[in-house]
This record gives C-alpha cells, sequence and structure tokens, in this order.
C-alpha cells in the first residue's frame, strides 16, 4: 500500500501529520508524567510495607541494671526487651497558658509563660517576694501529688516524662535556687515507689530553643549561638546527669523539648550540633543513661546518630496530626515510611502525642506503636480544661486532653490577692479531677 500521506489522507493531510505527532507527544508526556508519580508512590509504598523494626530479642546482655538503647529496642536493667508506655506530667513544673491555672490578663501583650507568670507577680502590688514563693511552691506541691503516680501504676503504665524548664531550677535561667532540685529528687523517689521509670526532659532551656509559649518563655529565640545561654543549658545537663548518674530509675535524659532550626522552622543541623554538645557534657560525667534527642517534627528532621559517634540514644517524635486526618492509617504510616527511608538504628520514643476523643484512633495507635516496637507517652496526665472549654478562654473546644482534668477558672498573677491565687492553686489537686474518655480508653486496653 503506498504510505504517501497526501494519498492517503488528501488535502488535510499535515493537519493530520501535525494532530499525529502532538497527539505521540502528549502520549509520551503523559507517560513520563505517570512515572513521574508512579514511582515515588512505588517507592513510598515500598517503605511502609518494609517493617521498620523485625528483629526484637527479647533478652540481650545488659548487666549495668540501666534502661538501655540496642539497635531499634530498649531493654531494661536485667536486658529485657522493654516498651516504656505512660504519660507526660504535663502542666506541672511548666504550666503552658492554654491549659493552666495561671493567667496575666491585664500585665502586658503575650500569653501566660512561666518567665511571664514570675514577671506578672513581682508586679502585682498585691505580693511581696515571699508570698511569690509561697504560692510557687503551693502549686507545684499540689497539682502533682502521690496519688497521681499511683493512679498511673494501675493503669498498668511503667514510665512519667517530666517536663521541665531552667525557671524550675534557677531565678532567671543563671542563678540556681536554694534546694533547686528538690522537688525532681522527689518526683523520681515517687516514681522508684510505684514502679514506674522517670525521663528527665529539658522542656524550655534559657534562651528558649524554639521560640514557643511550652519553653518557658516566648518572647525570645536566643539559645543557639548565644555563648552564655547555651553555656547555662550544658551546665544544668551536667548537674543533672552528677546528680542521677547512678539513679536507675531514671530512663532516660530527654536533653531539648521541641527544638527548631529557626523561630518558625522545623529541627536541623543546628540543632542536633548543639545536641552534640550537650551529649558530651553528660557523657564525661555519665556514661550509663540513655539519651534522648528530638526530630522534630518529622522523621526526616532527624540525622543518623553514626554521624557523631553517638550510643545508647533513641530518637523521639511528637504526633498531633493523627486526627482528623488517619481515619485510613495515612499520618502513621507515614511516620512508619519515613522513618524506614532515614534508616535510623535507633529506638523510637513517641514522647508526645495524643488523638483526643477520638477512641478508634487511640486503638489505631496502640497497635500501631506495638506493631513498629516504638515506646508511646501521651500529652498529659491532666489538664485544667477551663481554657479550651470556656467562652473566656479559647472558646468550647471540648476535646479532651488527659484523662484526668479540673476545671478552674485561672488566677490572675497580675491582679489578684495571695489569697485569690492559693485558693485557686489548692484546688488543682487531683482529688477534685474527673475522669475523660481517655481515662477509659486506656482502662480498656491496658487493664482489662
Amino acid at each position: 500500500m503506498d504510505k504517501n500521506p497526501d494519498i492517503l489522507f488528501g488535502r488535510h493531510s499535515s493537519v493530520i501529520i501535525t494532530l499525529m505527532k502532538r497527539k505521540r507527544l502528549a502520549v509520551l508526556i503523559s507517560s513520563i508524567a505517570a512515572t513521574a508519580i508512579v514511582l515515588p508512590v512505588a517507592f513510598y509504598l515500598t517503605l511502609i510495607a518494609i517493617p521498620v523494626n523485625k528483629d526484637r530479642p527479647n533478652h540481650i546482655n545488659n548487666d549495668t541494671g540501666y534502661v538501655k538503647a540496642h539497635g531499634r529496642n530498649i531493654y531494661d536493667g536485667n536486658g529485657d526487651l522493654l516498651q516504656l508506655k505512660g504519660f507526660n506530667l504535663g502542666d506541672w513544673f511548666n504550666q503552658e497558658w492554654w491549659m493552666a491555672s495561671s493567667t496575666v490578663e491585664g500585665f502586658e501583650t503575650g500569653y501566660y509563660t512561666p518567665k511571664r507568670g514570675l514577671a506578672a507577680m513581682k508586679a502585682n502590688p498585691n505580693l511581696n517576694d515571699e508570698q511569690i514563693d509561697e504560692l510557687q511552691k503551693i502549686y507545684i506541691d499540689t497539682f502533682i501529688q502521690e496519688m497521681d503516680f499511683k493512679n498511673i501504676k494501675e493503669m498498668n503504665m511503667n514510665v512519667v516524662r517530666i517536663p521541665l524548664t531552667c525557671y524550675n531550677f534557677t531565678t532567671d535561667g543563671y542563678t540556681y535556687r536554694e534546694n533547686a532540685f528538690e522537688k525532681l529528687d522527689w518526683t523520681i523517689e515517687m516514681c522508684e515507689k510505684y514502679g514506674l521509670y522517670a525521663i528527665i526532659d529539658n522542656h524550655g532551656a534559657i534562651g528558649s530553643q524554639n521560640h514557643d509559649n511550652h519553653s518557658g518563655a516566648d518572647d525570645t529565640w536566643d539559645l543557639y549561638g548565644n555563648e552564655k545561654n547555651e553555656n547555662a543549658t550544658i551546665d544544668v545537663w551536667k548537674k543533672l546527669a552528677t546528680r542521677y548518674k547512678d539513679n536507675k530509675t531514671v530512663a532516660a535524659y530527654d536533653l531539648l523539648n521541641e527544638p527548631r532550626s529557626g523561630a518558625d522552622k522545623y529541627a536541623g543541623k543546628l540543632n542536633f550540633d548543639f545536641y552534640d554538645r550537650l551529649y558530651d557534657a553528660v557523657r564525661e560525667i555519665d556514661s550509663n543513661h540513655m539519651i534522648m534527642m528530638e526530630c522534630f517534627t518529622f522523621p526526616i528532621h532527624g540525622v543518623n546518630a553514626k554521624k557523631y559517634g553517638w550510643e545508647n540514644v533513641a530518637y523521639s517524635y511528637h504526633i498531633y496530626n493523627i486526627t482528623p486526618f488517619n481515619g485510613n492509617g495515612f499520618v502513621l504510616d507515614f511516620y512508619k515510611a519515613t522513618t524506614n527511608l532515614m534508616g535510623y538504628d535507633v529506638p523510637i520514643i513517641i514522647g508526645e502525642w495524643s488523638c483526643w476523643d477520638e477512641k478508634e484512633n487511640w486503638i489505631k495507635s496502640f497497635e500501631f506503636f506495638d506493631e513498629q516496637g516504638w515506646s508511646h507517652i501521651s500529652w498529659t496526665d491532666k489538664t485544667n480544661q477551663y481554657m479550651y472549654t470556656h467562652e473566656d478562654g479559647l472558646g468550647p473546644r471540648m476535646k479532651p486532653w488527659s484523662p484526668l482534668v479540673i476545671d478552674i477558672k485561672p488566677a490572675n498573677l497580675y491582679k489578684d490577692t495571695y489569697e485569690e491565687i492559693k485558693e485557686v492553686y489548692l484546688q488543682t489537686g487531683s482529688e477534685h479531677a474527673t475522669t475523660t474518655v481517655i481515662y477509659d480508653i486506656y482502662i480498656d486496653k491496658y487493664c482489662k
């Protein structure tokens, strides 16, 4: 047959040939585009399918008596496989404005932080320095008591994470208070009494490691590169390591909570270089305790531990985006895939997380963490729900954050009298708390 296009297609042959070429080009472009989509999707699905931690020996040789990171697993002091499960003791040493029993209304623009709260009390004409110290002690002695450790143990948990800031130990980030570590000593004694491990969490360094209110101060981002603040943070960890190096109830040192590489940026090399300085400072004193570093906020915001020569370390993720996007497990699968992508050969601890009132997602998360062999510590043991359920707070959001809640209008540290603030603080104990759906979920999962 003659292949001359003019014979085949007549006077429209040139137009038809052009269209055919364009169609072939379109098909080629579509094929390339499809490949560009299919290959990453296939790679992602492969990463999801690969077990993060399939090799989990039930026992290793560990005669140190200390909790230990070994490969991708954690082992207790006898060498038995250990999955840490428990709660943060949030809003205690470090009140956070959205769930706090304190406000600074009328003092200055900005939310309550421990730094701003102390400044508000000092500016309050109704308070003197002695009363300020007494009120701080009343709150710390009331919000968490022995009954709380007993309750956590009765929920079959085995660990608490203790969020602390530089303001718990010092008056200004540099000058240590008398008996600065007394309450932390008591906390760890309570953990030992009730068979719980303790994780010491530096939630707020002087200068702030993240510029967030939960670092104790949201008016600055001046830790990294500030020699005075870096040295003060290193000094805190030297003191903690010296004090607790022989204490086997302490499972780990969590060096910095949710570090950022910029005021509004995720963690990066800047943070891990400083982690390395903190690691070296601790290891000069304490060679036994497990050390935690936080990949904030996703696994890709971490680094290979071998780059720095770290040993006996665990990485921590904080997962607060499980709902409402996790109906099909997408978010948890994303953490699994990106963990595989990064190839971390260290244990993973979910240092903070919550599914609020979504029972199905709590159960799904428990199963997922168990499957991966990941430890998990939810946020948090108890909150003051007033700020997130009342119109004069954040508004009625009605999502529980903890197994236990109190519901107290916060004290105004700038205007209220000593007696008014004291009355509020004395109502923060768990004897005034009620349980939530989160409590029921944990009881159903771990106590039946």
